[in-house]
């Protein structure tokens, strides 16, 4: 599922595979305009639409904030026969007095995100005014290839655009999570593989002199982020290969 952009400025439009032929934005808006005339829908309670493009290019899903009397229905529209279904939104706001982290989770199993589903229900948490992570500071292992927060810190990265979106249709704040998420780089990956700044430098192959400076002013240059991604992965490799001979060597056991 992918986001190809926002309708009116406001509601996200998803189609299942970009790279499919789908309905650009313009088509869809003029679409939606014709629909919710027709049809009586409140053109504000509409929160997503997506776009069956891999089966269907001309089936559109809507996911409305009130419920609506009809499930599907057929529109005809310059020359295409449009389908639509319809699915109501359901916001736990109606249960609660404030936006928590089970209302995010929800909304991602609906758009059938399970990845962030696992990370917020690992890591993050929602007062009702913003989110943060849920980790005590001196427990946090961001940078340490095949630990879980690893994981799931690059999950939210990779989705930063779409859990910006569903914060602010909630009015949730969401730069103090990605404040946290994006602490001084240097300083958290010694903290977490338990180097010192020498020992990243060596690994690294930099002056001793670029990795304290960097540390101590938190200005990472894009070069020396690179060179610090490609080490990470290179130590997620090294365990996986590990991991692997592991399992070799007790298959190999049992066959004996």
């Amino acid at each position: 599922m992918k986001k190809v952009g926002k309708l009116f400025k406001k509601t996200p439009y998803f189609v299942r595979d970009e790279n499919r032929i789908h309905k650009d934005i313009r088509y869809v808006e003029e679409l939606l305009k014709t629909l919710v005339n027709e049809k009586k829908i409140n053109e504000d309670n509409i929160v997503y639409v997506f776009s069956n493009n891999r089966d269907n290019t001309l089936h559109f899903h809507l996911v409305l904030k009130d419920d609506i009397h009809i499930k599907h229905t057929q529109l005809k529209f310059k020359t295409d026969n449009i389908e639509f279904t319809f699915e109501h939104f359901n916001d736990n706001k109606n249960k609660t007095n404030s936006v928590n982290t089970f209302l995010f989770m929800e909304t991602f199993r609906q758009l059938k995100e399970y990845e962030l589903v696992d990370a917020f229900d690992y890591m993050i948490s929602c007062d009702g005014n913003k989110l943060s992570l849920c980790i005590e500071k001196e427990n946090l292992k961001l940078f340490k290839p095949n630990d879980i927060q690893f994981i799931h810190r690059n999950t939210i990265l990779k989705k930063e655009d779409f859990i910006k979106d569903i914060c602010i249709s909630f009015n949730i704040s969401y730069e103090s999570l990605f404040d946290e998420l994006n602490p001084n780089l240097i300083k958290q990956v010694c903290k977490d593989l338990n180097l010192t700044y020498k020992k990243l430098s060596y690994e690294l192959g930099y002056k001793p002199d670029t990795i304290n400076k960097a540390a101590s002013t938190g200005k990472v240059s894009e070069q020396l982020k690179k060179a610090i991604s490609l080490y990470l992965e290179n130590l997620r490799l090294k365990n996986d290969l590990k991991n692997l001979e592991t399992l070799k060597q007790k298959i190999n056991s049992v066959l004996v």
